[in-house]
């Protein structure tokens, strides 16, 4: 005779792997949907050379699953004020992550500022004249 907690093993093991894989995902998500409407909030803002002053890589970790941010920190003036901000980006591996962070650090870079609140920024792919590195 089977004893009926065994029974339901296998389905709670797929349940389980399932709550986390949602539940990278919607870190994912989050980190891609911040972005999207970062995109569209800076679209029509105007922009200025920025440098970019240096990077880091931090390993998230939901359980079994793990991605990887990499966020670059910038500074840049306007009207002669001095000031910062940070882009993030999620990759699948580290390397991929550490080699977006070696690749622009110390590059200058546009930056879109808010025109009425400079201190809000932005780095849109689409304002990098030499394109955006892989």
């Amino acid at each position: 005779m089977r004893n009926s907690a065994s029974d339901g093993d296998p389905l709670r093991g797929l349940l389980f792997l399932l709550v986390l894989l949602a539940i990278a995902a919607a870190g994912l998500i989050r980190l891609f949907a911040w972005s999207m409407v970062k995109r569209l909030m800076a679209g029509g803002w105007s922009t200025t050379q920025g440098r970019v002053e240096f990077g880091s890589v931090l390993e998230h970790r939901v359980r079994y699953v793990s991605y990887f941010v990499a966020t670059i920190y910038y500074s840049y003036y306007v009207n002669n004020e001095c000031y910062s901000g940070n882009f993030d980006r999620a990759f699948l591996r580290e390397s991929a992550a550490d080699r977006f962070v070696n690749s622009i650090k110390d590059q200058m870079v546009f930056v879109g500022s808010k025109p009425n609140r400079p201190e809000k920024s932005a780095i849109l792919k689409q304002d990098q004249p030499g394109g955006w590195p892989a």
